[in-house]
C-alpha cells in the first residue's frame, strides 16, 4: 500500500493498492463495515471477473485513520502510444461525501502526475443529487468536460420504495399488458450462471449492437456469469425462454443488472431476431430485473441511459421502449478528462485520428 497524497489541514490520506489482492479485499470490507458501498465496477470482483485491465484502488482515510472512501481505477494500455496508459474511473462520486470527493480528485490528479507515462485520466461522473456541485470540483483540479461523453448523461429511474404491486402499477399501460402477455405465453425469465451461456450471450449482444449501429463492449461473459454465481446479490444475468427448456440454443434474449448499492443499473442486453420476435421478451426481462433490484434492497432502478430523440439515432427506439416503464427523466452523468502531459496526449490523439481514417478507407 503506497501513500499517494496527504492533505495538510485535514490530515486525510490516500493510499494506492495495486492489483486484486487480499489487501484490496480487506480495504473494501473495511469500507462496507462503515456503511460505504462501492459501485460494482469499482470492486475487486468486477476487475477479477469481467475485465482484463490492470486494476488499481485508492483507499482514503480521514484524520483519525478511519476508512472514509475508495475509488476503483482501471489502468488501460494505450493502443496508440506504446508504453503509455490511461486511467479510467467508472461511476465516480455518488458514494463519496463532498469532502472525500474533493480529496479523491486531488489524489487522482497527483497520481496522474506521479505514475509513469499516464496519457489521460478519464472519469465517468455519476450522481443523482450532486452532479453540479462535483463539476466545480473537477474544474478546480484542471479537468475538462468531454463532449459527448462515452457514458450516458440522461436516464430514466424507477422508484423501488413502494410495494411490488404499486411499482407494477406505475408502468405505462403497454408495459403492463406486455408483461401479462408474457405470462400467458409461457415466457420465462430465468437467472443465468452456467458458463455454457457465455457464447450465446455474446452472440445476442453483437446482434443487438449491430442493429443500432453501435460498438460491442469488450466483455468477458464467462467472468460475468462467474461473478453472478459467486455474488448473486450484486450481479444478475437473466435469460428469456419460451416454455421450460432452458438451454443456450433456446435462449431468445438476455439482460444484465448490476447492483451499485442504493440503486441497480440495467447494464446490458441483447436478443436474436426469430420468427416469433414479436413476443415481449424485453418487457419480462426488465420486470425480472426490477423485482430482483427491490429484493436486493435497492432504493431505485436505473434504466441504463436514454437518448433525448434530438438526433434521430438508432437508440431512440430502445429509449422509447424504456419510457414504457418510467417517465422520470434525470441527468446523472458526465465525463471529465485530465491530461498531465498535453504534448504526449496530443500526439496520441493525432495518431488515433489518422488510424481511424485509414480504417475507414480500408473498409
Amino acid at each position: 500500500m503506497e501513500l499517494v497524497h496527504q492533505h495538510g489541514e485535514t490530515d486525510m490520506r490516500a493510499f494506492l493498492i495495486r492489483g486484486v489482492s487480499l489487501e484490496r479485499d480487506n480495504a473494501e470490507h473495511e469500507l462496507l463495515d462503515r456503511g460505504i458501498c462501492l459501485p460494482l465496477p469499482q470492486r475487486s470482483l468486477w476487475a477479477a471477473n469481467a475485465y482484463p485491465w490492470k486494476p488499481l484502488f485508492l483507499l482514503i482515510r480521514d484524520g483519525s485513520g478511519q476508512a472514509c472512501g475508495g475509488v476503483g481505477i482501471e489502468k488501460i494500455r494505450s493502443r496508440t502510444m506504446p508504453g503509455h496508459s490511461i486511467l479510467r474511473v467508472r461511476r465516480f462520486g455518488e458514494n463519496l461525501s463532498p469532502q472525500c470527493c474533493r480529496f479523491a480528485l486531488e489524489a487522482l490528479t497527483r497520481l496522474a502526475h506521479t505514475e509513469p507515462r499516464i496519457l489521460r485520466v478519464q472519469i465517468h461522473l455519476f450522481s443523482l443529487h450532486r452532479r453540479g456541485e462535483m463539476s466545480k470540483d473537477f474544474q478546480e483540479q484542471g479537468f475538462l468536460e468531454t463532449s459527448p461523453p462515452s457514458s450516458y448523461r440522461y436516464t430514466l429511474i424507477v422508484d423501488l420504495t413502494p410495494t411490488e404491486d404499486d411499482i407494477f402499477a406505475s408502468f405505462g399501460k403497454s408495459a403492463r399488458n406486455r408483461v401479462r402477455e408474457s405470462i400467458k405465453k409461457s415466457l420465462q425469465s430465468a437467472p443465468l450462471e452456467n458458463p455454457s451461456f457465455a457464447a450465446r450471450i455474446a452472440e445476442q449482444q453483437r446482434e443487438a449492437v449491430h442493429r443500432t449501429g453501435g460498438r460491442v463492449a469488450s466483455l468477458n461473459w464467462e467472468g460475468v456469469l462467474k461473478m453472478s454465481r459467486e455474488h448473486p446479490g450484486l450481479s444478475k444475468v437473466f435469460g428469456a425462454f419460451v416454455g421450460d427448456e432452458q438451454q443456450p440454443e433456446s435462449m431468445r434474449a438476455f439482460a444484465w443488472a448490476c447492483n451499485h448499492g442504493d440503486h441497480v443499473e440495467y447494464h446490458a442486453a441483447g436478443s436474436t431476431r426469430t420468427s416469433d420476435s414479436r413476443l415481449p421478451f424485453g418487457y419480462s426481462l426488465v420486470w425480472a430485473m426490477i423485482r430482483w433490484a427491490k429484493s436486493a434492497g435497492a432504493h431505485w432502478f436505473d434504466m441504463g441511459g436514454v437518448s433525448l430523440g434530438e438526433n434521430g439515432s438508432a437508440l431512440d427506439g430502445i429509449s422509447d421502449f424504456k419510457r414504457f416503464f418510467s417517465q422520470d427523466l434525470v441527468e446523472v452523468g458526465a465525463e471529465w478528462a485530465l491530461e498531465p502531459h498535453p504534448l504526449r496526449a496530443g500526439i496520441a490523439r493525432t495518431v488515433s485520428r489518422n488510424a481511424a481514417r485509414v480504417g475507414r478507407l480500408l473498409r
